[in-house]
């Protein structure tokens, strides 16, 4: 067997093995965790620390992510790592919505609510009205591992040699893994997850991080072969995406009922929130996790469509789309993704939530154009405006290549025509004398 089948049938063995022994562990480990959250003393100082953490650190790794990808990579590497960090989201509202288990601040409430019904209590650190099995931060903080393999993939660290490169590669290593502690533990501290789902979280995480960078390897394909994987897959990736999404809705709709009797009045009363947009309701249906990797499919297919009409040289520009002007290439990158991410942000803010089917529908159709136009029209539009004098200057090279080769040609067949000439000249000469002889 090759290294890639072995690593296929251990990633199978590996999920078989982490999923049983959630089944066995998990209300022990839940119940431990609500009794250690209850004993923590909160101060100031961790307060603001796992603030940091928990929702600070999160944002900037997936910005992070997605700038080290774009700019320094090529365009299948920027949608591969949007896919991973997508993939993630959905495979956490997927498993949310099957396993309904609640958070621990939850519990808490709802214990002391019962003792002492008719006094309100201090309002809760932070408050989550989705479920909280598998811990979505710490399942997203692996991907700190992803941005680790792709540094270590990169010409940055291809030109490093000896103790440094090893150096740069374990350090890195162990800033990640310290990195993806800390996030974890602070939504300990803060209430929102218990243990058995904080360790479930890194480990589903671990494991789509080999698929995704040692099975798939998506971040060292080049963009064109890249691309021709994706348009044989089409027949393929769509209808599963759908399906995955109806899986999602369903299990988002008929999972929560017996959960939302429970916990629904806590949640109103110290969290205020929409009963609409509770216990993930929303995100199951308009499934902002998977609209963007369809979007972005079908605008990686229109972009292949527009370019494959130019030739050789110019393709080459959109492919290596970053690696000439640096400013050219900031304004590619923002005017692909800036411009198209303001449509689901404006839906938030100016749909009103009680038109709960219409900010679905909006929010929706809003992250599939998100997709669409990153990685389709406006990158394509982007590289055109933004690319012209290196495009022009392509184009310009291979004019001037062409007219040289078609002057080589004409001066090739014109010492053809002569020598041709002479020859004929040399036979007919050749012929007269023979003639001639005869003659005598």
């Amino acid at each position: 067997m090759d290294k890639r089948t072995i690593l296929i049938i251990c990633s199978i063995v590996y999920f078989i093995i982490i999923f049983s022994t959630e089944i066995l562990y998990r209300q022990k480990l839940y119940d431990f965790s609500v009794e250690y959250i209850e004993n923590i003393k909160q101060n100031v100082f961790f307060d603001y620390f796992n603030y940091f953490w928990s929702i600070i650190m999160p944002a900037c790794i997936v910005i992070a992510g997605l700038t080290i990808s774009f700019l320094y990579f090529p365009i299948n590497v920027a949608f591969s790592q949007l896919s991973i960090q997508l993939s993630l989201g959905f495979i956490m509202y997927l498993l949310k919505s099957i396993y309904c288990q609640s958070r621990p601040f939850w519990d808490i409430y709802l214990k002391k609510e019962e003792e002492k019904p008719e006094t309100r209590l201090p309002d809760p650190i932070e408050c989550e009205n989705g479920f909280g099995n598998p811990s979505g931060h710490a399942l997203s903080s692996t991907y700190l591992l992803c941005l680790w393999d792709l540094l270590l993939n990169s010409h940055f660290f291809n030109k490093m040699e000896g103790k440094k490169k090893y150096s740069f590669k374990y350090i890195t290593l162990f800033l990640s893994i310290i990195g993806i502690v800390f996030i974890c533990y602070s939504r300990v501290y803060r209430q929102v997850h218990s243990f058995n789902q904080i360790i479930f979280g890194s480990i589903i995480g671990v494991g789509v991080y080999f698929i995704y960078c040692h099975i798939l390897n998506v971040n060292k394909i080049n963009s064109e072969i890249f691309m021709k994987y994706l348009n044989k897959a089409q027949f393929i990736l769509i209808p599963l995406m759908v399906i995955l999404f109806i899986i999602s809705v369903n299990f988002g709709l008929i999972m929560h009922n017996n959960k939302e009797e429970k916990y629904k009045n806590i949640l109103i009363k110290y969290c205020n929130y929409n009963p609409n947009l509770m216990f993930g309701k929303d995100s199951a249906l308009s499934s902002p996790m998977i609209f963007p990797i369809i979007g972005g499919y079908i605008g990686l297919l229109f972009l292949k469509y527009k370019i494959e009409k130019y030739n050789s040289i110019m393709r080459n520009v959109f492919y290596n789309w970053n690696q000439g002007d640096n400013l050219a290439t900031l304004k590619i990158a923002l005017f692909s993704f800036i411009l198209p991410i303001l449509l689901p942000i404006l839906v938030r803010i100016f749909v009103p939530y009680d038109y709960f089917i219409l900010i679905i529908a909006l929010y929706s159709l809003s992250f599939f154009i998100y997709g669409f136009l990153s990685f389709g029209l406006c990158f394509y539009y982007g590289c055109i405006w933004f690319n012209q004098k290196e495009m022009k200057q392509d184009n310009d090279q291979l004019i001037i290549d062409d007219e040289e080769e078609n002057n080589n040609d004409k001066e090739n067949d014109k010492e053809n025509d002569k020598e041709n000439d002479r020859k004929n000249d040399k036979e007919n000469d050749k012929e007269n004398d023979k003639d001639n002889e005869n003659n005598v």
